[in-house]
């Protein structure tokens, strides 16, 4: 095993790659809002399916793409008159030869009383001679020219959307390109508010294309759960310099299983994670299953993953051959937190080897092998893996961290034995405030995260690292990371 650098090209102008987007830094990251905070409140009912079974929750969600089809199937030949198309509810993605994307998504939602109703969707776009890790083109949907990579300055961009006063339905349509991309909706608000100005407005969630949630009861909920996304093909014509990230795409067929588990620990801490098995997943076979548990950042929660696109990467990765099917757990972290540091490691990492992986080895026939272990995890997630990479270090041999920050509570013991044994991958973006923010501003990180390289190799460890990408602090970086792992770390001697 040798410390390189991988020169992965991500963006550029190589037509055979993947470029998607959502969050970053403003949203499910470590910061989630770009003004006022509105009440919280979510219209339950039936929008989703919630089985019980054997103390966990399996959530049976279906794709807007599955949604868009069979409305065009109900007009008999999937040609649809104008009146028809006005009249749908759900979020749609069509080809046009007029979208300078060679798609045209239209999200909408339904709510005839309402007086107002905005989109707040991340995608925003710059070509690379403007952007840094503080400055963006900032172009909009409308603007966008292939080749332009997903990245803001200004913070994710939000919008009006138009009533149709026959239907009751507001609508929002902008030519998006390839990629999984993230939206909420704000109904109402105060007279006259900016468009940002979020002050007594609802938050809302797509009713018809519903995030993964633990518990769809609960109404005291956070920005980043009332967040979904939706899947925009590729245009192999339109999106030639931009790249292609079909992993991404909701797979017909050979799916996983998605569900969440809620314990209490023995201190009187709830917390839930999420649980994705394989397809074909059979508790009982000879061969244990290889095991990754998989951490959110900061101000996210045990759905992120599952909401920005993991699911889909997990799906076809595994289905083409390229991963070991592969038991993924999605712990919250958020729910052992620590005043000063965001995160409590130590209890973090407890509860992971302490309850998290005995039980997934006694229920789910998970590996008690650290060959078939891996730990990973993005921004706040990615500290959590890089204490455990120092501190728990004969646990787990693959180790996967994306944009960490250098945390006070990290304690990095670079000359360590046995970190020569376990495989780390350490990754950022061009543009990662987790890497330029604590070089020029106070900023959550307290130490460049450049200290982990740097003290990894004065030390003569072994590892692989990223800093190549054309993104920032944002899901687009860490969903084709986690592709980039797949394909080539985990599991792989």
């Amino acid at each position: 095993m040798r410390r390189k650098d991988y020169k992965w090209l991500g963006f550029i102008l190589a037509a055979a790659m993947c470029t998607s987007m959502l969050s970053g830094c403003g949203a499910s990251g470590d910061n989630q809002s770009n003004a006022d905070t509105p009440t919280t409140a979510v219209e339950q009912t039936e929008q989703a399916e919630v089985k019980e079974e054997a103390g966990s929750k399996e959530i049976a969600k279906e794709e807007p793409a599955e949604q868009e089809e069979e409305a065009k199937e109900e007009t008999g030949s999937g040609a649809m008159t104008q009146e028809e198309f006005d009249a749908l509810e759900v979020t749609t993605v069509i080809p046009s030869d007029e979208s300078p994307t060679g798609y045209y998504v239209t999200f909408r939602y339904k709510d005839p009383d309402a007086a107002r109703v905005r989109i707040y969707g991340e995608w925003a776009f710059s070509d690379i001679e403007h952007a840094t890790a503080f400055t963006s083109l900032n172009a909009t949907p409308e603007e966008w020219q292939d080749g332009y990579t997903v990245w803001q300055s200004n913070g994710w961009p939000t919008a009006d959307m138009e009533l149709n006063e026959e239907t009751g339905v507001w609508s929002y349509t902008i030519p998006l390109p390839n990629g999984t991309w993230g939206y909420r909706f704000y109904v109402g608000g105060a007279d006259g508010a900016d468009v940002k100005d979020y002050t007594d407005a609802v938050l809302a969630y797509d009713p018809n294309n519903v995030p993964y949630l633990a518990d769809y009861t609960e109404t005291d909920l956070t920005n980043e759960q009332y967040m979904t996304s939706v899947y925009v093909p590729y245009d192999a014509e339109k999106q030639a310099n931009t790249t292609c990230v079909e992993e991404q795409a909701p797979r017909n067929g050979e799916n996983g299983t998605v569900f969440f588990e809620t314990v209490t620990t023995e201190d009187g801490t709830e917390t839930s994670y999420g649980v994705y098995l394989p397809y074909n997943f059979d508790a009982s076979r000879e061969e244990a299953y290889p095991i990754l548990l998989f951490y959110h950042g900061g101000g996210g929660f045990e759905g992120s993953w599952f909401n920005n696109g993991l699911i889909n990467i997990l799906d076809n990765m595994i289905a083409e051959g390229r991963m070991e099917p592969t038991i993924v757990v999605t712990p919250n972290g958020e729910d052992f937190p620590d005043p000063d540091e965001g995160w409590d490691r130590e209890a973090n990492l407890d509860f992971a080897l302490n309850n998290i992986l005995p039980h997934m080895v006694e229920k789910y026939n998970a590996s008690e092998e650290p060959a078939k272990r891996a730990l990973g995890g993005l921004s706040q997630g990615a500290a959590n893996v890089m204490y455990g990479y120092f501190h728990c270090t004969d646990e787990f041999d693959y180790y996967i961290s994306l944009s960490a920050p250098l945390r006070n509570n990290v304690y990095p013991e670079y000359t360590k034995e046995g970190l020569d044994d376990v495989r780390l991958f350490l990754a950022y973006g061009m543009y990662d405030s987790i890497v330029y923010g604590p070089i020029y501003k106070d900023t959550i990180a307290y130490g460049s995260c450049y200290d982990y390289i740097w003290g990894l190799s004065q030390a003569g460890v072994e590892f692989e690292v990223n800093t190549d990408l054309h993104y920032g602090h944002q899901w687009a970086l860490w969903r084709e990371l986690a592709v980039y792992s797949f394909d080539n770390i985990l599991w792989k001697s």
